[in-house]
C-alpha cells in the first residue's frame, strides 16, 4: 500500500482549511483551533509549507499565513512533495544508485510507468477538488482517466 505520512495528511487538512476561505489571513493559531491539528505540527507545517510556495507568510502583529496562489491551481503533488520530497512509487524511481537491484531489474520500468501516472493524476488533482462537496468522477470536466499500463 502507498501510504502517506500523517504530517502530509495534517498539511492537507490546513490547506483545505484555508481554501475554504481563500481570502482569509490565518495564523497558527486559528488554523490550529478550526483543524484540531496540534499548534506545534501546525506552525511546523505552515513554515514547510510557505517554504515550498504553497503559502505566502506575512510577518508582524497583522501577520499569518495565505495560501499563494487559488485553490485550483494548487496540484495536490506539490502539497505533498512539500512534506514527503519527490514522489516515486520505488525507491529507484527518484535514484537509480539506491537499489542494488538496479542492473539486473526486469520491474524498474513497469514501476516507472506507474509512477509516471500517479504523478500525472496527482498534477490534475487539485486543492479546490479535495475540499469540493462532489467526487472527482462527478464533473466530466475534471473525470481522471483510468490508468492503464500496457
Amino acid at each position: 500500500m502507498i501510504r502517506l505520512s500523517k504530517l502530509t495528511d495534517y498539511a492537507s487538512v490546513l490547506l483545505a482549511v484555508m481554501a475554504r476561505e481563500p481570502d482569509s489571513l490565518w495564523t497558527a493559531t486559528q488554523l490550529s483551533a478550526h483543524s484540531n491539528v496540534p499548534k506545534p505540527t501546525c506552525t511546523k507545517l505552515l513554515k514547510q509549507l510557505a517554504k515550498h510556495g504553497l503559502l505566502n507568510s506575512i510577518q508582524g502583529a497583522r501577520g499569518g499565513y495565505a495560501l499563494a496562489r487559488d485553490p485550483q491551481e494548487i496540484p495536490v503533488k506539490q502539497i505533498i512533495e512539500a512534506i514527503e520530497g519527490p514522489m516515486a512509487i520505488t525507491e529507484c524511481g527518484t535514484d537509480e544508485a539506491l537499489c542494488r537491484l538496479t542492473d539486473h531489474c526486469t520491474v524498474m520500468a513497469r514501476w516507472r510507468e506507474l509512477g509516471d501516472q500517479v504523478n500525472q493524476m496527482l498534477t490534475h488533482v487539485t486543492l479546490r477538488d479535495l475540499i469540493s462537496p462532489h467526487g472527482l468522477y462527478a464533473r466530466p470536466e475534471r473525470r481522471i482517466e483510468t490508468l492503464e499500463v500496457h
